[in-house]
């Protein structure tokens, strides 16, 4: 932290120097260097530390001085400023501007391609949490449970009143290709939600689960009921209503998972 007394700065350096005699003399007695002493007494900011032992020496209180509190960075603050302030004098700020943005994608993009080749389970793990950051994930389950939205919730309900063990959005990779399905039961059995209305979506899932196959997943499409024609392509895994779960329950006992 950096101090400025708003008035009087000189003439408090100067009670200083006058009171230890010489600057040599006020620089030893308060061990603060004598170009420091000529540079404060120019109105430059003062270290907190130094500014305290300066009044301690007069004795003075700081509460009888205007001051202002500056931040420890605010030379480099200061500094940047007045240097975006020179580059759009010359009309360079913002190509400049234009190259780092250009840099700094360049790095982005070769972190995420370097990311998925070398540790890709700790990038789609940080990749998740950030999209849950940015959506936000607010209804509560039964168990404290952070979900996406009310089906997801009434489906985590569901499971936990019927005693069934689930993870919620665990990282599954299949062939390479990294998924968050909403439910997984034992490693065994997944659980997608969804009241999207769109036949697109019904098509998106299609594929997943094709993927889920390879892997060996049983794999369930809760939906509303209501939304049967838009996702009747996936009609073998289409459990309608949550009240459909007591199938999952009934093949969990039949693996005993």
């Amino acid at each position: 932290m950096y101090i400025e007394i708003k008035e009087k700065q000189r003439e408090i350096i100067n009670s200083a120097i006058k009171r230890a005699g010489t600057y040599r003399k006020l620089s030893k007695k308060i061990d603060i260097p004598r170009a420091s002493l000529v540079r404060y007494k120019q109105e430059g900011a003062i270290p907190e530390d130094r500014f305290s032992r300066i009044i301690g020496f007069l004795g003075v209180q700081e509460s009888s001085l205007k001051t202002r509190k500056l931040e420890d960075n605010w030379r480099q603050k200061t500094g940047g400023l007045k240097c975006v302030k020179i580059k759009k004098k010359k009309g360079t700020f913002e190509d400049q501007l234009k190259r780092a943005q250009m840099s700094g994608a360049k790095k982005l993009k070769s972190w995420h391609q370097r990311m998925k080749k070398e540790s890709p389970q700790e990038y789609y793990s940080i990749q998740y949490e950030k999209f849950k950051k940015i959506y936000g994930y607010k209804f509560l389950t039964k168990k404290g449970e952070k979900v996406r939205n009310k089906l997801e919730k009434d489906v985590a309900d569901m499971l936990i009143k019927m005693k069934i063990n689930y993870d919620y959005e665990k990282l599954v990779n299949v062939e390479k290709r990294w998924f968050f399905p909403d439910f997984v039961i034992d490693g065994k059995i997944i659980i997608e939600c969804t009241a999207w209305k769109g036949e697109t979506k019904a098509y998106q899932l299609l594929e997943k689960i094709e993927y889920y196959n390879k892997a060996k997943y049983t794999t369930f499409v809760v939906i509303p009921k209501h939304l049967y024609r838009k996702y009747k392509v996936l009609d073998k895994h289409l459990i309608l209503g949550v009240e459909g779960l007591a199938r999952v329950a009934q093949l969990v006992r039949a693996r005993g998972c």
